[in-house]
């Protein structure tokens, strides 16, 4: 090759060397412009589900602590009674079918009517950060999931495919509020069917 050749292959790698430096640079500096916004957001969605969290731990701890110090019936000594029902009826009115096998046998009456109660008065089921029932098939028969599903029926024309899903019903959550705002469902993508 000549002196001629080499300049010019010289001159061509330093070009194509700096198009790609500006290139870089500019990617890199548009991802920042776009990044604190959606930061900011999740930073606000993070706060906001501490401070839920913190408060659901607060009334967890505050029931042990009742449930500790009474000596009243359990529950499922008590399956026929009127009382039971009476709770059975409120928690129904508010979140849906509550089945015996969920609740602990340890649990008692008066344990029992305070969380359906606090869950009332919350507006939010207590009873799976209570008993730990964070699968989501557990909730399927609870106020919270049929709100969810038809909020996904209204979105995409379908009920959630239960016979898929897993996991928690915190990600369940997640990715259908997620699947609403950006437009399209991403259930198949996250539970692969």
């Amino acid at each position: 090759m000549t002196k001629r050749k080499w300049k010019y292959c010289g001159v061509i790698v330093f070009i194509v060397l700096i198009t790609t430096s500006g290139w870089l640079w500019y990617s890199h500096s548009r991802q920042e412009v776009r990044l604190p916004g959606e930061a900011a957001e999740r930073k606000k969605l993070e706060e906001s589900l501490r401070a839920k969290e913190k408060q659901i731990d607060f009334y967890f701890h505050k029931v042990n602590e009742l449930i500790q110090t009474s000596e009243d019936q359990l529950v499922w000594d008590i399956l026929e009674s009127e009382e039971y029902k009476n709770i059975l009826k409120e928690y129904s009115e508010h979140y849906g079918v509550l089945s015996e096998y969920k609740i602990p046998k340890t649990e008692t009456i008066e344990g029992l009517r305070y969380k359906v109660k606090e869950s009332s008065n919350y507006g939010y089921n207590l009873l799976p950060k209570y008993y730990g029932w964070t699968e989501a098939l557990n909730n399927i028969d609870t106020k919270e999931f049929r709100d969810l599903n038809t909020l996904y029926n209204e979105h995409f024309g379908d009920a959630i495919p239960t016979e898929v899903i897993y996991g928690t019903m915190e990600e369940l959550i997640d990715i259908v509020n997620r699947s609403v705002k950006e437009g399209r469902d991403l259930l198949p993508e996250y539970y692969r069917y």
